[in-house]
């Protein structure tokens, strides 16, 4: 990994050449979290189409790409309120998608985080 982190521009360059049509910076490079120096630049992209796998996407070393199309709710819905938005050429599709997504999100989030609360609880009861 590089020690200084993909310019966000060629990165957006290349996931336009890539068909893809909006795209959000998420994780520590968004606001309000810690990045290192050395930090990979986490990226959520959207396309149209039927979207290519992450790795057949050409993007710089220290890019960590997140397909939209198929992410699970958990990562999508944490994108969809806390992403940056890097690129967005595809205005209509990017609004419903967000919206969806955050709607979706935040209604199942609390089911999920209950689920998740009683799976820790019996496995530390049995172990």
């Amino acid at each position: 990994m590089s020690t200084l982190p993909p310019d966000e521009s060629q990165v957006g360059a290349a996931l336009r050449r890539a068909g893809a049509q909006f795209a959000f910076v998420h994780g520590s490079r968004t606001a309000g979290q810690t990045a290192r120096i050395d930090s990979d630049l986490d990226v959520g992209a959207w396309w149209a189409g039927t979207p290519p796998q992450p790795w057949e996407v050409d993007l710089p070393d220290g890019v960590d790409l997140v397909v939209l199309n198929s992410a699970p709710l958990w990562l999508a819905g944490r994108i969809a309120l806390h992403g940056r938005l890097l690129f967005d050429d595809n205005p209509p599709a990017r609004v419903r998608w967000q919206s969806d997504t955050r709607r979706i999100w935040l209604d199942e989030r609390p089911y999920l985080l209950q689920r998740q609360k009683e799976w820790r609880e019996a496995v530390l009861s049995h172990g």
